[in-house]
């Protein structure tokens, strides 16, 4: 593998990770730049799935206390009776986040063979009309003064959040802008609306890593050599340390109202991807 692939994949890594989190889409920005870099990883399974999986080891180091305490208020709730009066809310905050993960669920599974038919054909297209969506839903939540509102998810906010993050399979909509527009719309506090956006892609992560195995182990094509599968762990670690990184910056662009920047910047891009779809 020449030098200048190895850099591409690790700058793959590196735009996965920020994007994973900055409410700007990380599908619609992998895809263009695949179209910028020239290079095409929507048969690389294998690298898809190292990028996705550096993104969601740094979201289980960011929440991992919270994840430790969960699963002890769940098997304490389950087998302890005597605790559960302690314990209850975190068991229900857990049965929340799989309420809110089964929307996306249902359309990964009923709709994927068509949405990887349509990312094939026309995946920048896509990707730049998401994008152009996503700098609308932000100019809108920008408009919101919400800081100080609920603290806690309802039933019915968890799968509206849901059906949000389902909504964001689309290439180019963003799924922690989509999902936190629609909690702060609902009236939740900012703080709580992006814990439980992030804390809900884990659950969803884990679910598209294993079906994304699957799919490797049953058509796993050439094993890539010594020389790319260093490429690849390199792009795990970009993936993973950006991810931590842009983790730390979104919650000051929330709370800064910059989001009128991202918003601007979203139309920017899906404009180029637009228009890249149609001279490539």
């Amino acid at each position: 593998m020449a030098i200048i692939d190895f850099l591409k994949y690790i700058l793959l890594g590196i735009v996965q990770g920020f994007t994973e989190v900055l409410p700007v889409s990380s599908s619609g920005h992998v895809q263009l730049f695949m179209v910028l870099l020239n290079v095409d990883i929507t048969e690389n399974l294998l690298f898809q799935i190292v990028v996705n999986t550096g993104s969601l080891i740094a979201f289980l180091a960011i929440f991992a206390k919270d994840i430790v305490q969960l699963a002890k208020d769940c098997f304490h709730f389950v087998f302890r009776p005597s605790r559960r009066e302690t314990t209850r809310e975190g068991f229900v905050f857990v049965l929340k986040l799989l309420l809110a993960s089964i929307p996306a669920a249902i359309v990964g599974i009923c709709f994927k063979d068509a949405i990887d038919e349509a990312l094939e054909a026309y995946g920048t297209l896509l990707s730049g009309i998401g994008l152009l969506v996503t700098g609308t839903i932000l100019l809108l939540v920008s408009q919101l003064r919400i800081r100080h509102g609920k603290t806690d998810f309802t039933c019915k906010d968890a799968i509206a959040v849901g059906v949000a993050q389902a909504f964001a399979l689309v290439p180019g909509l963003s799924r922690s802008g989509s999902t936190t527009a629609i909690a702060l719309k609902r009236g939740i506090g900012l703080d709580t609306a992006l814990r439980f956006s992030f804390m809900m892609y884990i659950p969803v992560s884990i679910g598209s890593l294993l079906f994304a195995v699957m799919d490797f182990a049953e058509e796993p094509g050439s094993l890539p050599g010594a020389v790319t599968l260093v490429s690849y762990g390199v792009a795990l670690a970009a993936a993973m340390f950006a991810t931590l990184i842009a983790y730390r910056l979104i919650f000051n662009a929330f709370r800064s109202g910059r989001l009128k920047l991202f918003s601007v910047y979203c139309f920017g891009v899906g404009l180029l991807s637009i228009v890249l779809f149609m001279v490539v």
